[in-house]
Formats: C-alpha cells, structure tokens, sequence
C-alpha cells in the first residue's frame, strides 16, 4: 500500500458570534471503552428487513432512530418503542443530550422531536436560508450544527437553544456556501465539508471559536462524495474525479492524521470508477468502506494498517446506503431494501 503526504497550508480564524447570555445546554456523554482489535462479519442481528434505511442514529443511553424515506423509528435497548411518519423525507437526524431527536427534512426545515411533540424550524418562523437542510449533528456541548444553504447563500448554522448563527463566506472563513456533510468527534469539536465548485471542496476543525481550515483555503480537494471522522480526529475521505473531462485522474482515498493528509492507495481503488456509496469511522478509528464493484456491493474494512473484505453477497448483496456505530462498537449497516444489519465487533 502506497501512501503520498499532501502538503497543506491551514488558516485558523476564531469567531465569538454568540451573545453572552445564550442558554445553557444538555451534554451528550461519549466515552471510549477497550474494544476487540478483530474485525467481525457476523451479523448478530437484522431490523426492519423490507425497508430503505437513509438514517442510523445510536447515543449513549440505549436509543437508536433509524429513518427510512418519510418514516422515523425509534429503537430502546434494541426494541422497537415508537414509529412516526413525516411530511417529509428524512434526510439526517441527530440525538440531543436529553435523548430529544433533531432531524434535517428534504423541504419541511429542521424539526425537533421530543416527548412532546415536533417542533419545526423553517425559513418563514425562523429565518433559515432554505428549508432544504442535507445534515444536522448535536455538539457534545448541546449546540445544533445543520445546513441550511445553496450554491449562492447560506451556510452553516448554528443553534444554541435561543438563536440561529449563520456562518458563510460572507462573515467566516469558509470558501463555499453549500456545507455537504458534519461530522463530530470524541473531543466534541465539529468538522465541516465545503461542496459546490470542482477545486474547492475543503473540510473545516471547529473546536469552540476556534476555527480551522485543514488545508489550503481557496480549495484542497477536486470534489469528495465520502467523510468520515473518528473518535480520535481521524478524517477519511474520497476525492472524486469522475467530473473530470481528463481521463488521467482517478478516485483518490484520503486520510488526515497529525495534522497533515496522506493519500492511502488500496489495491481495489485502480480506476476513477472506484466509488463508496458509505464511510464510516468505527470507535477504534478502522474505516469502514461500502465499494461498488461492477454490478457487485463491497465491504472493505481499514484497520490502520491493511484492508479486509467481507464475504461476497453478505446483506443478501444489497446497496450499503449507511454505516453508523454505536458505543459498544456495534457496526449498523443500512441497505436499499433490505434493512440495517448489525456486525456485532
């Protein structure tokens, strides 16, 4: 395996938009525990087994919500408590401290599911830029990132309990107004991926004011249609060249560690048709990778070091939509038609 380190020269700007008097929040808990080195492909488990899953969503006290189109499940300790069906499709959903779920909708704005019902935040009621949010993701501090933007305007959104901040170029160090994807770590600081123009996609650290662009800031990668960031800051990404008119690009993997990127070179990744439909960064910092192979759907897993392959035709050899992990390390993997299966590790 062939690795390349990619030179990158990181901007750092801090920002205090939040007045002193903003509301105090609800913790989420996130704590490591020792897992098992040895990758598992058993499947221990198999829920909602005629269903799309988009969504997985686990926390720390037993909850997990998978979502599936307009539909919303709620599991308990791995029983099914209660099913909802939005308006809406189901874009990203992420759970609050007090176990309340916040969900990102394809059109009806951000919602916020509690014990007493939904409440919506849109363009009209609370100023959004749009209403078309593409992900959502609760800091450890309890404050709500989200997009809410296009091509033109818009941006990352913040939500503190009592007010929206919306950061774009105009008014941050971000390059682009359309934010594809959020992540989070064990530390609690928040990555953001820029996505609009080939050239200029660039992932930004956000550690309390503290914000950092980990590369260069007109624009590090081509186009990414993957991230993922682990516990322990880990980045994962793909860079995707198959906009380009040039035939000599190919897909790239890359992976960011100690504050520099390093293109890994997997022996399946040969041709700029390599493409993951899932990422996933477990609770030991392996990368799980949903390939597409021809007309097949792979499994690869990266443990740091070499890549393993799970067994052909596992998930009935359906599409891998998602992959999420909950805190035990369990590996939850969704799938176009038949459900989520879980990989007990």
């Amino acid at each position: 395996m062939t690795i390349i380190i990619l030179n990158i020269f990181a901007c750092k700007k801090v920002y205090s938009p939040v007045a002193d008097d903003e509301p105090v929040l609800i913790r989420k808990e996130d704590t490591l525990k020792t897992y098992s080195p040895i990758v598992s492909f058993e499947v221990t488990g198999h829920l909602l087994e005629d269903k799309r899953i988009d969504c997985i969503e686990p926390d720390y006290k037993g909850n997990t919500w998978l979502a599936s189109g307009q539909e919303l499940f709620h599991y308990k300790n791995g029983t099914l408590e209660n099913s909802y069906t939005l308006g809406f499709s189901i874009l990203d959903i992420s759970i609050a401290g007090d176990e309340s779920l916040w969900i990102a909708t394809g059109g009806g704005g951000l919602g916020h599911l509690t014990k007493d019902g939904i409440t919506w935040y849109t363009k009209d009621n609370s100023g959004l830029p749009r209403d078309y949010i593409t992900n959502v993701e609760v800091g450890l501090d309890g404050k709500v990132w989200f997009s809410s933007c296009a091509h033109d305007y818009g941006g990352l959104v913040v939500y503190n309990g009592k007010k929206f901040h919306v950061f774009s170029p105009d008014n941050s160090i971000l390059n682009q107004h359309v934010i594809s994807d959020i992540c989070l770590d064990h530390n609690g600081t928040i990555y953001a991926m820029t996505l609009s123009k080939v050239n200029k996609t660039n992932i930004y650290r956000i550690s309390g004011d503290t914000w950092e662009c980990l590369g260069n800031a007109n624009g590090t990668f081509y186009w990414v249609t993957a991230v993922t960031v682990g516990p322990s800051s880990t980045i994962y990404l793909l860079e995707d060249f198959m906009l380009s008119s040039s035939t000599a690009d190919t897909n790239k993997f890359y992976t960011y560690k100690n504050n520099e990127w390093r293109r890994l070179r997997p022996d399946f990744m040969n041709s700029r048709l390599s493409f993951f439909t899932a990422l996933k960064a477990d609770r030991r910092e392996y990368c799980w990778a949903a390939d597409i192979e021809g007309n097949s759907y792979i499994l690869h897993v990266f443990n740091g070091n070499s890549w393993e392959l799970a067994p052909v035709g596992l998930f009935n050899g359906d599409k891998i939509t998602t992959i999420e992990t909950d805190f035990d390390n369990n590996i939850w993997i969704g799938t176009a038609k038949n459900g989520v299966f879980i990989l007990k590790q």
